[in-house]
């Protein structure tokens, strides 16, 4: 075997570009390293938090996504994702950007969790801010205009203890049964306000506590930790034979 030299990371399937954020991660969460059965690496973007990913897009962000990225695919990675689901206003150009796959955002998902569901599927998306999550996100993010009456959207913003830990990080500790709770709680009443056939999370922050969704809502749960293995499991295949 000859290993090509000129890589910072070897046999390293998974780059995320993360926010600049520092509540606790706990396993589950795209950037804690007991989450994925392979090795990730992450890259933080500085000074970009929850207020800056939430805005409009920018182009000033834009550059500094695209740049990480190269930075990322110069290293060595095989596939590129995005540590929040809103980063899905970048798809585009940072897929344009680098010749590796590029996943920034669980959305993408949402066209094949419709082709595995059924032309009538009916796909729940929760986010942590309902407010924020455009439709532009959505067509950024690959999905047709023609599934927008599929597609049901519930945020997290109007939960305090969410939106104090995750969204504004103003507290010192996460409380992850309380945290867990209040996101099963909200998960729980969109499945019971609309009949759906599938769960997707918006929030990489809620991968952590998707098996108490699941349970919940007794749906499939697709999420960033789902998007990430499949791509990681195309980008490194294992020697069979």
């Amino acid at each position: 075997m000859r290993l090509r030299s000129g890589y910072l990371y070897y046999d390293t399937p998974v780059g995320i570009l993360c926010l600049d954020t520092h509540f606790p991660k706990p396993p589950g969460q795209l950037r804690n390293p007991l989450t994925f059965d392979f090795p990730v690496v992450c890259r933080v973007l500085p000074g970009v938090g929850a207020r800056e990913i939430l805005a409009a897009a920018s182009d000033e962000l834009e550059a500094m996504l695209v740049e990480a990225a190269r930075q990322l695919e110069r290293d060595g990675v095989k596939a590129i994702a995005g540590s929040c689901g809103f980063m899905a206003l970048y798809q585009k150009a940072v897929a344009r950007a680098v010749s590796v796959p590029v996943l920034m955002s669980s959305l993408v998902q949402i066209p094949l969790i419709h082709t595995l569901h059924g032309p009538e599927a009916r796909i729940g998306v929760l986010t942590a801010h309902s407010g924020s999550l455009t439709w532009e996100h959505f067509r950024h993010a690959g999905v047709p205009d023609g599934l927008r009456p599929s597609v049901v959207v519930r945020g997290m913003e109007t939960s305090s203890i969410f939106r104090e830990t995750i969204l504004e990080g103003r507290t010192p500790y996460m409380d992850t049964d309380a945290v867990g709770a209040a996101i099963c709680e909200a998960a729980a009443a969109l499945a019971a306000e609309t009949p759906l056939d599938a769960l997707l999370l918006e929030c990489t922050d809620l991968s952590a506590f998707a098996r108490g969704i699941q349970e919940a809502v007794g749906l499939p749960v697709y999420d960033i930790n789902s998007l990430v293995t499949y791509a990681a499991f195309c980008v490194r295949r294992k020697q069979w034979v």
